[in-house]
């Protein structure tokens, strides 16, 4: 990360000013951690003042929220678009892509990643980010699972709950890959479909 010299502030529209905070952010909350991260080493990397941050996300805490929901929105994104990516392959190829979908994005994004690995530590408003977009993505599954045949004559609330199971088994997996390297998103994959997968899979054939 490279800061700009003093008073080479450059314009630009809103949106985009906020995605560079955004991104900036990332980096130096994964990277120094939450607690050590500053509002002040941000400004000036981003090449704007403090007081410009804090009117876009009105606190340190705002801006860590809004950076881990920029996050789970990028992983939400890239599951939907896995999954309507090959709406006539058989249901279990279809679970398989966006589970690699889901693995792919964490070994692309790894600062992303490991602001969201710190979730367990997080209170009041980025916790609460963390959970609204965890719930969208499950949703999101559920929605995908009831368009298959075997899953639509199901009752509505089981497909969530096997949807949430789904997601979980994602993210834990994904967390203890962290901590111990060598497990390749193919073989993380293989792992969900076979011991999760096709397990939801009988049950709903039953």
């Amino acid at each position: 990360m490279t800061s700009r010299a003093p008073g080479t502030r450059v314009r630009m529209p809103r949106a985009e000013r906020e995605a560079q905070m955004l991104a900036v952010a990332e980096q130096v909350f994964s990277s120094r951690g939450i607690q050590a991260a500053t509002m002040d080493e941000i400004a000036e990397l981003v090449g704007v003042t403090k007081p410009l941050i804090y009117d876009y996300f009105g606190s340190k805490e705002g801006l860590l929220a809004a950076t881990i929901e920029r996050a789970r929105g990028q992983l939400l994104a890239a599951l939907i678009d896995s999954w309507v990516a090959q709406p006539t392959a058989p249901a279990r190829d279809r679970v398989r892509d966006v589970v690699h979908a889901f693995f792919s994005f964490i070994d692309e994004h790894e600062q992303a990643f490991a602001l969201l690995r710190t979730e367990g530590a997080l209170i009041g408003e980025a916790s609460a980010s963390v959970e609204r977009i965890r719930q969208q993505t499950a949703k999101a599954f559920a929605e995908g699972l009831r368009t298959l045949p075997t899953f639509a004559a199901l009752e509505p609330r089981r497909v969530t709950v096997m949807a949430e199971i789904l997601i979980g088994g994602c993210e834990r997996l994904a967390v203890w890959r962290s901590a111990h390297p060598g497990t390749t998103a193919d073989e993380a994959t293989e792992l969900v479909v076979t011991t999760i997968w096709d397990g939801l899979a009988s049950v709903a054939n039953a």
